[in-house]
């Protein structure tokens, strides 16, 4: 068995499947997350077995907040978690319904800080633990598309650095603020391909980027309540809508 455990949610495809396994290469064990994507984690636990690492998935429902303590606490000790899942359904201020913004805000934010108290029950000794938190760079460059997902990220950036001083000096807590690093599930690839060079560096994130930068953090243990910008430049285009929209 690895020396230390981590727990990748929405480990079974997109940046949590790489980050899983970039993290499995790095000597952990890793925690698969799913909920629906079974498929998809079986294929991220084979591919970190065939590599020569260890990994087994467990499923559970983000939404279904009121099991999680009990869940994660059945996993055992977790060294490092990264809360990789979320959702980006589209929603405005000026439409909204009650029944989807709470299961967005559970999912993006209540979840994410339930699974890190949780985590941080384990750990005594300083710099013991690292979560690391997936955020948007939108967060610095605000529109009003995506209303529910952004409130959502905006809560979990503040739960960054309030968790970070609550854990001190146990676990560090730390922020990724990606930009568009993946196409969005309404995409085609041109418009993905023209948005993703549509910032000052003409080019954006892509999944080694985000995985370089979790490694940093976990190689940094002065590092603690900082959120990294790795988006090209884009929080600095001042947008009217979402870049997956054509902003």
């Amino acid at each position: 068995m690895g020396s230390k455990i981590a727990l990748v949610t929405g480990a079974g495809k997109r940046l949590g499947a790489a980050i899983a396994k970039a993290l499995a290469t790095d000597g952990y064990k890793i925690w698969v997350h799913f909920n629906r994507s079974a498929g998809e984690a079986g294929r991220t636990v084979e591919d970190i077995r065939t590599a020569g690492g260890e990994a087994e998935a467990v499923q559970f429902d983000l939404a279904e907040t009121a099991s999680l303590p009990q869940l994660v606490r059945g996993l055992g000790r977790i060294d490092v978690l990264v809360n990789s899942a979320s959702v980006f359904d589209h929603d405005t201020a000026d439409r909204l319904d009650p029944a989807d913004m709470q299961r967005i805000l559970d999912i993006n934010l209540v979840a994410p800080c339930l699974l890190a108290s949780v985590m941080a029950e384990a750990h005594s000794g300083r710099n013991s633990g690292c979560v690391i938190n997936l955020l948007d760079q939108k967060l610095f460059n605000l529109n009003p598309d995506h209303f529910s997902y952004t409130l959502a990220k905006a809560g979990l950036h503040a739960a960054t650095e309030t968790m970070a001083m609550q854990f001190a000096p146990r676990v560090r807590v730390n922020g990724i603020a990606p930009g568009l690093t993946l196409p969005a599930p309404d995409m085609s690839d041109a418009a993905f391909e023209a948005a993703h060079k549509n910032n000052p560096m003409q080019g954006g994130s892509t999944p080694d980027d985000i995985v370089r930068t979790v490694r940093f953090i976990l190689a940094s243990p002065a590092m603690t309540a900082e959120t990294i910008l790795v988006d090209g430049g884009e929080h600095l285009m001042r947008r009217h809508r979402d870049v997956s929209k054509g902003g």
